[in-house]
């Protein structure tokens, strides 16, 4: 599923069509994208002015001028992109805002993404702050830490309600840095350390992943967004992340072999000389 930084480069995409108007929305009324959002209450949006955007985590929003916010996720295979006025709907796409010069669209084969709408307060001030956020604090992660000291460290760097938009290679990664296993308990990592750690990873995520790539989106895409290989830059080989795809990768640090097995219900991968 795509992560936080993905998820920011997604929302560039859509981000591009911000000050025109809404002039026409084409949905999939049975796709499963729309099971929380019957989908003809997004003809509302025809009309309205698409202000700007925000993401949160996982989640991303396109606001409009009546204080309306269009909230998508992707999902496993969900992906969007930008394509030409008179675009003609593909298969699979199930959401298609035709804009003044431009159509923006939400193509989603297996359809485990999620289109939503809000209205008045922003939502994203109703979530637990995104790690990148202000109001991602020291003394937040103390408190994370302390009220849930046996629960495994991966497991909780995949929980959303704690660390928005931390998915799998994220959490690997900031396992490694804290040279902790990511099966061990979380009260035994010290809270500054992995404060510390989510930080760095998710603002090195940002840079790598959303900003080296943005240059990419600067022409209508044929592809789009999706999950895996949708960049030319990824982060640096002293990263984890370069490694833990590959059968025999080995850690950058200590060049050691990768271990490999299923925890917290996902595939996960650590250096078992530097990760005790």
């Amino acid at each position: 599923m795509p992560e936080l930084a993905e998820v920011e480069l997604a929302r560039r995409i859509w981000a591009q069509a911000e000050g025109q108007r809404v002039t026409k929305v084409t949905t999939n009324p049975k796709a499963r994208i729309f099971r929380d959002l019957p989908a003809p209450a997004l003809q509302s949006l025809v009309g309205q002015l698409m202000e700007g955007s925000h993401h949160h985590g996982k989640r991303m929003y396109f606001t409009f001028n009546t204080s309306t916010y269009l909230e998508v996720h992707l999902g496993m295979s969900g992906k969007v992109y930008r394509a030409e006025h008179d675009y003609a709907p593909q298969k699979h796409d199930h959401l298609i805002l035709t804009l003044e010069n431009c159509s923006l669209i939400l193509n989603d084969y297996r359809m485990f993404g999620r289109v939503m709408m809000h209205e008045g307060t922003p939502p994203w001030e109703l979530l637990p702050p995104d790690p990148l956020s202000r109001k991602f604090t020291l003394s937040l992660v103390k408190e994370i830490v302390a009220k849930r000291p046996k629960k495994v460290l991966k497991g909780a760097l995949l929980d959303q309600s704690l660390f928005p938009g931390v998915g799998n290679w994220m959490a690997d990664e900031i396992c490694w840095r804290l040279q902790s296993h990511p099966a061990a308990p979380l009260g035994s990592i010290p809270p500054e350390n992995l404060y510390k750690e989510v930080k760095a990873v998710c603002k090195g995520a940002i840079k790598y992943v959303a900003d080296k790539n943005e240059s990419a989106l600067a022409k209508p895409q044929a592809l789009g967004f999706s999950a895996g290989g949708y960049v030319a830059e990824v982060p640096p080989k002293n990263w984890l992340f370069q490694h833990r795809w590959k059968a025999g990768g080995s850690c950058p640090k200590c060049k050691s072999p990768l271990e490999r097995d299923t925890i917290a219900t996902r595939t996960t991968a650590w250096c078992e000389h530097c990760q005790k």
